[in-house]
């Protein structure tokens, strides 16, 4: 694999080298899970997480107008440089939507839903912790650049 590198302790980014020596891609990544996991699923670190954040839609009785704002907030944040995954599923349950999140472990959680777009806010959760807060969708850059989602 050409141009792979990690950063070390030192903070020196360092080449990545692969082999025919048991170890690759595959027995990293399990090796990862099986360090930082719970009963929900996975917790991946954000330093190797495949995405920064998970942007959950919750279409309701408003589903045209979830929808735009939840495509406008996904636009914003890939333009900014942030790594997501957005899931607009429809015909599928809140509960199954965060179960699914938790599931696949991506260090935060982004919901907009009926009740968050009235208050023009974002539900704003850590994989690592149990509880959500709300936040303004003006802050919701600033928020992920503090809580240094990539």
């Amino acid at each position: 694999m050409k141009g792979a590198s990690f950063v070390a302790e030192d903070g020196a980014e360092k080449p990545y080298y692969m082999g025919c020596y048991g170890i690759g891609i595959g027995r990293t990544m399990a090796a990862i899970v099986e360090a930082h996991h719970d009963e929900k699923g996975i917790v991946w670190p954000v330093s190797v997480a495949p995405f920064a954040v998970h942007l959950i839609a919750l279409p309701g009785k408003d589903a045209e107008n979830i929808f735009s704002v939840s495509d406008k907030l996904y636009s914003e944040l890939l333009d900014a440089g942030v790594e997501v995954l957005y899931d607009d599923r429809t015909g599928v349950s809140a509960g199954e939507k965060f179960a699914d999140s938790d599931l696949i472990g991506i260090p935060i959680r982004l919901v907009l839903s009926q009740k968050t777009i009235a208050e023009q806010s974002a539900e704003y959760k850590k994989r690592t912790e149990s509880e959500s807060r709300l936040i303004s969708l003006g802050e919701v850059l600033q928020v992920l650049r503090e809580s240094k989602a990539r």
